[in-house]
């Protein structure tokens, strides 16, 4: 292998400080607010901590200077590990990197979890807290390159004095940044520019995330997807308006927070209180910054979800905004556009759920109306919920309604009115697996396919397929699928044998002699 041009250094799991050269397909995160003086701390740090820059004895003075941060993927790491097993020297994991062309980088690996890292970074001191938020500095910063050119244009639309004040606490704070971009620290000059604007920052950022805990509350208070759906066609204008806000100023009150603990730093080398306002600064930083992430990915989520629900609904549904009507599709780009951009500010993985393939137990009339069937019903599923069978049957007075499309899978079974999940994506019920107590399997005839009773814990359900050789296979899978569930638990048997009578306690047992 040929000496490494590049060092990489994980300070914390996925995140690594680059040395010498940047491979190729790396997302290089540059230093905006670790001083001149942390900078060669980290390469001294690293020259003293391992072997790093050692080849053949010889100081590699090409990658001994620290060039920025990287976050490290899986598919990164896999890229490092390359072959069945990581080649090691010296503590470091040996890998080479790989472009569309070919074998591109030789890197030297040192990773978190290894006792040379832990010692580099336990020497780097207050430059290891300027890390952690430089990373999530970068993620806020990443927000400006978000294409929400839609929300902007809303946003635009409806400007009051509200907004125009956050637009320019946000632009001060920004340009501050940049100065420090420039000049390589927090300077006196630069932190007098923003100092005090942390109370506006604050009033906008609990003013916006009340108002999006009020529409989180309000959406969770709805028991059905049109409940849901109501609630949006009334307010997705105001939902989305909110959620852009708290994302613009939770941006800007952390990037005030990064300027707070970069004036921090510099301050430290001269005073130790300093360099403990630091930390807090940071902590606190964190939390805050994970907590509002959350909060607007969990009301995103549902948004997002009843969104899409109504933009694969037949004919084309509209929801109102800023004095007219758009399509739904619209309306869940827009919301898509938001729930990405959060997702790169929380850290959490949010993706749009996968096309559904039809279940090997799949019994609806008609294959096109079983496609469109699956990609309503994948926004009803878990990320991680599997599905196990679809099908399309006739109820009883037990099931309300005449149609049923019924779908079970690894943890739960989904009725749905077949019209109505057509029309408006409802569904009805969802019975847990665990609840199912009995099935049984009836024919019933004639014309008539095989009858499904389903005994649960608190109901009795039953289902006709229709006639024809498929329902007969369909019906004993499906009625499979539900058996292989059925349990009552020991509570309930308990509860239900303290009805027998007690045997008397000097009744003495018959016998053949009388």
């Amino acid at each position: 292998m040929p000496a490494p041009e590049t060092a990489l250094v994980e300070v914390s799991p996925g995140t690594a400080l680059v040395f010498g050269k940047v491979p190729d397909g790396l997302e290089l995160v540059p230093f905006r607010l670790i001083t001149s003086e942390d900078q060669k701390s980290l390469s001294a740090a690293l020259a003293a901590g391992g072997s790093a820059f050692n080849v053949g004895g010889q100081v590699v003075n090409a990658i001994a200077q620290a060039q920025g941060l990287v976050r490290l993927a899986p598919e990164t790491l896999k890229a490092l590990e390359a072959g069945a097993q990581v080649v090691k020297s010296n503590g470091y994991n040996l890998g080479t990197l790989r472009n569309a062309t070919g074998f591109s980088d030789s890197v030297r690996w040192l990773p978190a979890g290894g006792a040379t890292a832990a010692g580099v970074v336990a020497s780097l001191g207050p430059a290891v807290a300027m890390i952690a938020i430089q990373i999530q500095l970068h993620e806020m910063q990443g927000l400006l390159r978000q294409n929400m050119a839609l929300t902007e244009g809303l946003l635009k639309a409806v400007r009051n004095e509200q907004w125009s004040e956050l637009v320019g606490l946000d632009a001060a704070v920004s340009k501050a940044l940049d100065e420090v971009n420039d000049i390589g620290e927090v300077t006196p000059g630069v932190w007098q520019n923003v100092h005090g604007y942390e109370k506006d920052l604050q009033k906008h950022r609990d003013l916006y995330r009340r108002q999006v805990e009020t529409h989180a509350a309000e959406l969770a208070k709805g028991k059905t997807h049109q409940d849901r759906r109501q609630y949006i066609e009334r307010n997705g204008e105001t939902i989305l308006l909110d959620l852009h806000s708290l994302l613009i100023a939770h941006k800007s009150w952390f990037e005030y927070q990064a300027l707070r603990a970069g004036r921090a730093r510099v301050e430290a080398i001269s005073n130790p209180s300093e360099g403990k306002l630091l930390d807090k600064i940071i902590r606190d930083a964190k939390t805050e910054y994970e907590k509002v992430g959350a909060q607007m990915g969990d009301l995103l989520d549902i948004l997002n979800r009843e969104l899409s629900i109504l933009a694969e609904l037949p004919g084309k549904p509209t929801i109102p905004f800023t004095g007219s009507r758009r399509a739904a599709r619209d309306v869940a780009d827009m919301s898509k556009q938001l729930l990405d951009a959060v997702n790169r500010v929380s850290d959490m993985v949010r993706h749009e759920p996968p096309a559904l393939e039809a279940p090997t137990t799949s019994y609806v009339a008609k294959e096109e109306q079983r496609e469109t069937d699956l990609r309503i019903l994948r926004w009803h599923l878990a990320s991680d919920e599997h599905l196990h069978a679809l099908v399309q049957v006739d109820g009883d007075e037990s099931t309300v309604f005449s149609s049923a499309l019924v779908a079970i899978t690894d943890r739960r079974v989904l009725i749905a009115n077949a019209p109505e999940f057509r029309k408006h994506g409802a569904v009805r019920r969802s019975i847990p697996n665990e609840d199912i107590r009995f099935v049984r399997v009836r024919d019933l005839g004639g014309k008539a396919g095989p009858s499904i009773d389903l005994i649960t814990s608190t109901d009795n359900l039953s289902w006709t397929f229709g006639g024809g050789g498929d329902a007969s296979t369909a019906a004993s899978r499906f009625a499979a699928l539900l058996a292989e569930n059925m349990d009552i638990p020991s509570a309930e048997r308990e509860a239900l044998l303290v009805a027998l009578p007690s045997k008397p306690k000097n009744q003495k047992a018959l016998t053949s002699d009388g």
